[in-house]
């Protein structure tokens, strides 16, 4: 709910079809919710994937709405209510567009940079504000993990906030920060959550299988990604041009793009010089200049995160030489390749969102570069999701790490056996199934060397399973630091 006080006039800039016999009419607040409505509020009838708009709207009128914004298809069905219905083509573009300019309008010069891709989003978002606080840019983050400060965030849950929710973060932030990197997620821009958003710049990172359950396609999939590009506010885009599909985005792009990669030509080049138990050498090339930084942070994948948090900070007009000085004070991400550590002599833990099979296969290639014994994987995957990609994730797993325990993740409402058996089925390796996530944690980590990498993957830095409609309080790196403590003792 947001308080309005106006006439509905105020509204004609972005709602054309507003007729002129209700331009005076008063209006207390503008509801988004139909619970939150009141006696003299106006209530816009958002799109919803569970289709109950009717029903809302219902009752918003039955709690005294005194005028509708719907979608047309939608306002014919409750024509025979004596409540004024305005037609939109685009609700949500409107709803969006009235939060920010009419309400919530923060500073004019608020750069938000917005970040895609089905892997990397956090990490970009990430090193992109570490970056640009360095270079004394306050940037704030939003995304999955939460938003504010990078290292002081307020978790929200989800990747793309909803509409209104997302005006009142921006809004917060914007007196704050003088930069917000933003992820953004498919099924935020395919469901038009950033309506009202003004992004000055757009990054993607990669592609591959996700969500399908949702979008039903890769095509489909790609086409929602696409559409931040597509905006027409933008001022510069970045696209890693190692991906199969940075070309077919490249060629969509309301600007030009910049693209960051291991090979020559593209605008950023870099390479891996070498990889070591303290992370890894990293040499950039921009125009011509030439940096090697050490990076404290493992994997090939991360080089390319921050190839791409490097590449906005030039589009932003920052000098490569005091980027390459911020690089080697990056940290990493929560629940991103974590180390959780608490003696020396012990195995390294790291704790990882990898939870599609790129990821995984991504994550656990990079790390045989930087060990030295066994990799031992401890990995599961969610319930009432993607089924088609879990016998993809087991096989990844059996291939790539020395020792796998399969577990439950978010089973939800499935059962967690049934999941990790799908994930196995007709595979051979050294493997077991332990569905007890705490006890298959327990066990790798007892199971290492001191020499040898334990790889957490699949919730990093969420703090709960989710069991049959419950989320029950559960969490990776306290698990495995219960454990190396124990260990320690021992």
């Amino acid at each position: 709910m947001i308080a309005f006080n106006q006439p509905l006039k105020i509204l004609k800039p972005w709602v054309e079809s507003l007729p002129q016999g209700l331009f005076d009419l008063e209006i207390n607040n503008l509801c988004f919710d139909s619970r939150e409505v009141n006696a003299g509020d106006a209530f816009f009838a958002l799109p919803s994937v569970a289709g109950n708009e009717v029903q809302n709207i219902t009752q918003a009128i039955e709690r005294g709405a005194r005028v509708i914004f719907a979608e047309s298809h939608i306002g014919q069905s409750i024509a025979l209510v004596d409540v004024p219905c305005v037609p939109l083509t685009d609700v949500m573009s409107v709803a969006g567009n009235v939060i920010a300019q009419v309400l919530y309008q923060g500073r004019a010069d608020l750069q938000i940079v917005g970040i895609t891709g089905t892997n990397g989003k956090s990490s970009i978002s990430f090193y992109l504000a570490q970056l640009l606080t360095a270079l004394r840019s306050e940037c704030a983050v939003m995304g999955t993990v939460g938003y504010g400060q990078w290292d002081q965030l307020k978790p929200t849950g989800m990747t793309t906030l909803p509409l209104e929710k997302l005006h009142h973060v921006l809004k917060a932030l914007s007196e704050d920060y003088q930069a917000v990197a933003m992820e953004v997620s498919s099924h935020g821009l395919h469901q038009n959550r950033l309506s009202g958003v003004n992004f000055d710049g757009a990054v993607f990172s990669n592609l591959s299988r996700d969500h399908l359950d949702y979008h039903g396609t890769m095509d489909a999939y790609g086409q929602a990604k696409a559409l931040l590009f597509k905006r027409p506010e933008l001022k510069f885009a970045v696209i890693n041009g190692d991906d199969d599909y940075a070309q077919a985005l490249i060629a969509q792009s309301t600007v030009q793009p910049m693209t960051y990669s291991q090979s020559n030509g593209a605008d950023l080049v870099f390479k891996i010089v070498n990889m070591h138990e303290q992370g890894m050498t990293v040499e950039f090339a921009w125009q011509s200049q030439v940096q090697q930084v050490v990076l404290p942070l493992f994997g090939l994948f991360n080089a390319e995160n921050v190839a791409a948090a490097i590449l906005c900070c030039l589009n932003m007009q920052f000098e490569f030489k005091d980027i390459m000085d911020a690089c080697s004070a990056l940290r990493a991400v929560p629940g991103r390749m974590q180390q959780v550590a608490v003696s020396v002599k012990q195995p390294l833990v790291l704790v990882d969102y990898a939870h599609t099979p790129d990821a995984l296969e991504q994550i656990l290639s990079a790390i045989k570069q930087h060990a030295q014994g066994n990799v031992h994987l401890v990995v599961g995957c969610g319930g009432d999701r993607d089924s088609g990609k879990r016998s993809l994730m087991g096989k990844i797993a059996i291939n790539h790490a020395n020792k796998t325990i399969v577990t439950s993740d978010n089973p939800r409402s499935e059962d967690p056996l049934d999941i990790c058996k799908q994930m196995v089925t007709d595979l051979t390796g050294d493997f077991v199934i332990e569905v007890d996530r705490a006890r298959a944690i327990k066990r790798a980590i007892l199971q290492a060397s001191d020499d040898d990498i334990v790889i957490i993957a699949g919730k990093g830095h969420e703090d709960y399973q989710e069991i049959n409609g419950q989320r029950h309080h559960f969490s990776d790196v306290e698990e495995a630091k219960k454990v190396l403590q124990l260990e320690k003792q021992i």
